[in-house]
């Protein structure tokens, strides 16, 4: 996938270097690769997470503000204690959930997959339900 660098918030070098991370190689190993230094590609990928870490609290913001239910998961929830969190405040708000529990642990389990381990959570998960009652894991 190829972006123009204007529409996002990471450089093309920033790019590189975090799908080098993905691969598995370390900093010095992606340095010699770019032809610079450790010390260099240290600071582009730190300020890549940052961004990236920016990003995603602006978009949780504008989430919130756009859907009347949302719900952090914390880290070390059991996923079949995430349903009834999310069908207690759609209820506070008076909103019928679109899909029943076993479809919310399906969606978790997929949509999530990066920060759950077995049946528990490994990071914090983000579940909004809209208007409509569709369920988003962000």
């Amino acid at each position: 996938m190829r972006t123009d660098e204007k529409d996002m918030l990471l450089t093309q070098r920033q790019i590189e270097v975090l799908r080098m991370k993905k691969k598995g190689m370390t900093q010095a190993e992606i340095a010699r690769k770019m032809k610079t230094t450790r010390g260099n590609i240290c600071i582009i990928e730190s300020t890549a997470l940052k961004n990236i870490e920016k990003a995603r609290n602006t978009l949780k913001f504008f989430k919130v503000m756009e859907a009347p239910v949302w719900v952090t998961v914390p880290h070390g929830t059991d996923l079949y204690d995430v349903p009834p969190m999310i069908f207690k405040e759609a209820d506070r708000k008076k909103i019928k959930i679109a899909i029943d529990s076993a479809m919310i642990v399906v969606k978790l389990k997929t949509e999530a997959q990066d920060r759950i381990q077995h049946r528990v959570t490994v990071g914090e998960i983000d579940v909004s339900v809209d208007e409509q009652g569709n369920v988003n894991v962000s």
